[in-house]
């Protein structure tokens, strides 16, 4: 996706080392305003670490990032950040956890109550406000979770696997919920994935980053059109992508001069 308009998002020579071990190469990376980008790659290649730091609760060992044209590395809050484990509190309703961000902050009124409350009815959460979250399936959680995140009043959104510990069934219906979501209220979004089938339905463009130590190896645009559905995933497009990201994260092996030899 390209504009004209700076970039919501740039990651600029971001790295980090830990005492002599180089997690992070230096990474670049700009994300447009309302775009939707999916970064893919083996555990250990630096997704979390990147996420961390964009995040601002880590500090890298080089490099910037910038939010609207400021800066924001050691500035916690100024993205929406969920993990994959939803860490809602249990003695609290699913609507008093969607409206967590203002009430740690003192600032809770009746007004954030109502506009959780709408908020959640809208995304099928209206059954479910007065539930505590024992009482709710995992789909069920991560969507209040997810609530919890955008009514924080930030419109960026860093995901880091929100759907990873999902069933197969459960997690593509809330991949499509997601994108309903992102498109009606018009968010920022960067989400990590180990899944690239998932990255694929989802991303206007994925990043795809390969270990040891982490680094950016390609970022492929999807050229699928919106909305989609279940059935693009088996688009030739679609299978196309998939091919060329399968190929980066699982080369083949090269074949040993003894190993030619033995099929001549």
């Amino acid at each position: 996706m390209t504009s004209a308009t700076p970039p919501k998002l740039q990651i600029r020579g971001v790295g980090k080392r830990f005492d002599n071990v180089e997690a992070l190469t230096p990474v670049s990376l700009d994300v447009q305003a309302n775009e939707f980008v999916c970064i893919v790659g083996a555990s250990g290649c630096g997704k979390s670490t990147l996420f961390n730091i964009v995040s601002g609760l880590l500090a890298p060992s080089e490099g910037s990032v910038l939010l609207d044209g400021k800066e924001i590395v050691n500035r916690p809050g100024q993205v929406g950040y969920m993990l994959q484990k939803d860490l809602l509190l249990p003695w609290r309703t699913a609507l008093q956890n969607i409206v967590l961000g203002p009430a740690l902050r003192g600032t809770l009124t009746q007004a954030d109550y109502d506009r959780a409350a709408a908020l959640a009815t809208r995304y099928g959460l209206g059954s479910f406000l007065h539930a505590y979250p024992h009482a709710l399936s995992g789909g069920m959680r991560q969507r209040v979770a997810l609530m919890r995140t955008l009514t924080a009043g930030n419109d960026t959104l860093l995901l880091d696997e929100p759907f990873g510990a999902l069933d197969y069934q459960t997690r593509v219906a809330m991949q499509s919920w997601l994108l309903d979501v992102w498109r009606e209220m018009q968010r920022t979004i960067v989400f990590v994935t180990h899944d690239v089938d998932e990255s694929i339905f989802l991303a206007d463009r994925v990043v795809i980053m390969t270990p040891r130590p982490g680094r950016i190896h390609s970022v492929l645009p999807i050229d699928l059109p919106r909305p989609r559905m279940p059935a693009v995933l088996s688009d030739p497009a679609f299978m196309a992508a998939k091919r060329t990201i399968m190929e980066v994260l699982h080369p083949a092996p090269e074949t040993t001069g003894s190993e030619a030899a033995a099929h001549v």
